[in-house]
């Protein structure tokens, strides 16, 4: 740039114009010289602001090009380690003489300061972010070069910027972008906070300021990227190191090929197992190596290589002693930097010993399932929400619900009796004991059961539950109430007949005396007369005081009520002896008609209970074998059963469509002939049940029975059949006596011990 011209004197210009103008004496030319000199005076006094402006000019630019020179020689720019924007925004203040100037980067699509300092203060600062979606005027300005503001508050491209102008104070401020590879990446500000214009000059100033900072952000990005990629270089080799010291490590043999289906090595899991070393595999292929190996393999390799993914599959090996083995082998392609495939990496596992076990499991599976479903125990696994696990066939033929239909559902929706055991259920959940409730009962088909529930608790898995055991003891039961039965009625007939020898004396002596009086007072003997002539009257006097006294009707009443007694003594003596006669086989179905029969023409029966009103149903099996018995006392416990029937049915309502009614059956059960008698009357609760058979016991009322009929029925079956007897009833609708007698076919001795 040249050097600017030395201004002239301007008012020795002016005298002599004016002594020139006066000395020619032509005045009329003075206004014209006036404008000219006034024109002259102008452009002198612009060329004076001009090359002042240009001074300006040229300070101005020697402030940037020292604050670009050292911003270019600064440590930081030499060596590109970092962006120190501390060291670039004190000189852009410095160059421009601005209140405060800042270096701004574009975080996470926000403007942040990282660094602003203040030229009065001295201080700098940073952290500030500002949304970029925010200020779309702002960013979209950017996006067409500088921006330079004259008034922030008003100027529309900072719509969205007046509450960081107003709290900065900020006026007037020059923004330049910094863009990297077309990419808005930081932004250089220059912020004044009274009205300023921006020279062009410092327009292009912060243009270079803005070119630097992008060429210091680009090293230092490429430092970075370069010690990413030596830290990634280092870490791949460190992961390849890894790779093999983890496929060395691995108990599973691994080996990988290439795309041409060639060894590319192998692990040492795989050299130990096959005796073959990495060195011997690489460049071969599975054929070359093991010509025994199926061509299928390599034509699996090459469907897998076509279409990627993974395959796993059975196959043969031989290992290092020649032996054929089963292996599981499982097979992935593998790729390279640009996600080409680079080849095929396999793994194998022998899993000869595995398959093995497998089918020995699976056999002691099928055991132990076998055995549980064989078993007469109902068995139903829960888990810790009482849902059930397991479920055995006695189980499903126990409900009549299906495994399948049973798993998975509530307990109390599939096996509701078991509810009452849901609290123990837990309990044994959260003690791990396990609990036993024995002899719970239920009704089945208007029938009584009795049941044993035991609660086992489980952890399978890790996952808490309980088995139920559920065992059917009814006949049990049945069995234990008649062995007390047995026991109660042996003791009981030691008692009945020591009473009965103790009563049969002094019962002789009463109806013995009787009997004498009776003939002393009513038959005419001569000592009788002989008698009544002694003391003072006659034999018929005698007799006369007797008919109006009535005495020898008492006397006949005394000896009814001792004949009485003395078949009710009979009766206790007939439980504590067995009969000593011989039994014989018989025909139970005609027993049972011809006892029926009797019944119907029983005066008792006929007088009090109308038995032919009776309906009687005969449920008899065909082909029954004989048993073996005494015709008559086995004829009196029947018929004792039905009169005991009959008075019981007398005293039920029945609805007019319905009346009294027996049935009878005969089947045969294992190893006995089974006699069922039922009657369809009151029936009886659990408490008379079981004392129902024991002497002395009866529900009649007093003088009405002596509660030895069923009691002498039990002694007739147990102890002189070696037989069974039981008593099953439904309060209000039934009662069942059940009779088990021996067959006639089986030794008899045999039947006595078996029982």
């Amino acid at each position: 740039m040249s050097k600017p011209a030395e201004p002239s004197d301007t008012t020795s210009l002016k005298d002599k114009i004016v002594g020139l103008s006066e000395s020619s004496g032509r005045k009329s030319y003075y206004p014209l010289l006036q404008q000219k000199i006034r024109q002259l005076q102008e452009e002198v006094a612009e060329r004076e602001r001009a090359e002042k402006n240009l001074r300006e000019t040229l300070t101005r630019i020697a402030r940037q090009q020292t604050a670009m020179a050292e911003i270019a020689t600064h440590p930081s720019v030499l060596d590109a380690s970092f962006l120190d924007a501390s060291m670039i925004t004190e000189k852009m203040v410095r160059a421009l003489q601005t209140d405060q100037a800042s270096l701004w980067l574009i975080r996470e699509n926000a403007l942040c300061c990282v660094d602003k300092f203040f030229s009065q203060t001295g201080k700098h600062v940073a952290g500030q972010c500002l949304d970029v979606a925010a200020m779309p005027e702002y960013v979209a300005a950017l996006v067409h070069g500088p921006i330079t503001v004259a008034d922030a508050l008003t100027d529309p491209r900072m719509l969205n910027l007046e509450g960081y102008c107003r709290t900065h104070a900020i006026t007037a401020l020059l923004d330049v972008p910094v863009h990297i590879y077309g990419q808005l990446e930081a932004v250089v500000s220059f912020e004044h906070t009274s009205p300023r214009a921006w020279w062009p000059d410092e327009v292009t100033f912060a243009s270079r300021i803005a070119d630097q900072v992008a060429l210091m952000l680009a090293n230092d990005r490429r430092r970075q990227a370069e010690e990413e990629l030596n830290e990634a270089h280092a870490l791949l080799q460190q992961n390849l190191y890894f790779t093999e010291a983890l496929l060395d490590a691995m108990p599973i043999p691994v080996f990988y090929k290439d795309t041409k289906l060639r060894f590319l090595g192998c692990n040492r899991a795989f050299t130990e197992i096959t005796g073959n070393l990495s060195s011997d595999l690489k460049g071969k292929t599975s054929t070359e190596f093991w010509p025994q190996i199926p061509q299928v393999y390599e034509e699996s390799d090459r469907q897998l290589l076509a279409e990627g993914g993974q395959k796993i599959f059975e196959a043969k090996f031989k290992n290092k002693d020649g032996k054929i083995r089963d292996a599981i082998v499982a097979k992935r392609i593998f790729h390279d930097g640009k996600k080409n495939h680079a080849g095929i990496i396999a793994s194998f596992q022998d899993i000869t010993d595995l398959k093995q076990s497998l089918l020995d499991i699976e056999h002691l599976r099928n055991l132990l399932s076998n055995i549980i479903n064989s078993m007469p125990s109902v068995l139903i696994g829960v888990d810790q929400d009482e849902h059930i696990t397991h479920w055995n066939l006695h189980a499903a033929q126990v409900t009549g619900v299906a495994r399948q239909e049973a798993l998975g559902k509530p307990l109390s929706a599939v096996a509701p009796w078991l509810e009452q055991e849901r609290s123990k259920i837990r309990h044994s959940m959260r003690s791990k004991q396990p609990f036993f409730d024995p002899k719970l009962s239920r009704t089945i088909d208007n029938e009584t059961v009795f049941e044993d529930v035991t609660i086992y608790p489980l952890v399978t898995n890790g996952v808490e539950g309980v088995v139920i055991r559920v065992d059917d003891v009814t006949e049990k039961v049945r069995m234990e109430e008649m062995l007390a039965q047995s026991e109660k009625m042996l003791s009981l007939g030691g008692l009945a007949a020591g009473m009965a020898h103790e009563i049969n004396n002094p019962l002789a002596s009463i109806m013995g005396n009787v009997q004498v009086i009776k003939t002393r007072l009513h038959k005419p003997l001569p000592q009788n007369i002989q008698a009544a002539q002694t003391a003072g009257t006659t034999f018929e006097h005698v007799q006369r005081y007797m008919e109006l006294r009535g005495v020898l009707q008492m006397l006949d009443t005394v000896h009814e009520s001792g004949a009485q007694a003395a078949q009710i003594v009979s009766n206790m003596l007939s439980f504590s002896r067995k009969s000593g006669a011989q039994r014989e086989a018989l025909d139970i179905i005609e027993l049972l008609e011809k006892t029926v029969e009797l019944a119907s023409t029983d005066y008792e029966l006929k007088k009090k209970y109308n038995f032919r009103d009776i309906v009687i149903s005969r449920e008899f099996a065909p082909g029954l074998p004989q048993v073996l018995g005494r015709a008559g006392t086995l004829q009196q416990v029947f018929l004792n059963l039905l009169r005991n029937g009959a008075e019981a049915m007398r005293e039920k309502k029945y609805a007019p469509e319905d009346g009294p009614s027996f049935i009878l059956r005969a089947y045969q059960y294992d190893r006995w002939v089974r006699v069922e008698v039922e009657d369809n009357g009151p029936g009886m609760n659990e408490a008379i049940r079981k004392r129902v058979l024991e002497p002395f016991f009866t529900t009649k009322a007093p003088g009405k029975g002596t509660g030895l009929g069923l009691s002498v029925s039990y002694f007739i079956i147990v102890e002189e059949h070696q037989g069974r007897i039981n008593v099953l009833s439904l309060p209000g609708e039934w009662t069942c006596f059940v009779l088990d007698l021996p067959r006639a076919d089986l030794d008899e001795h045999a039947v006595a011990r078996n029982s």
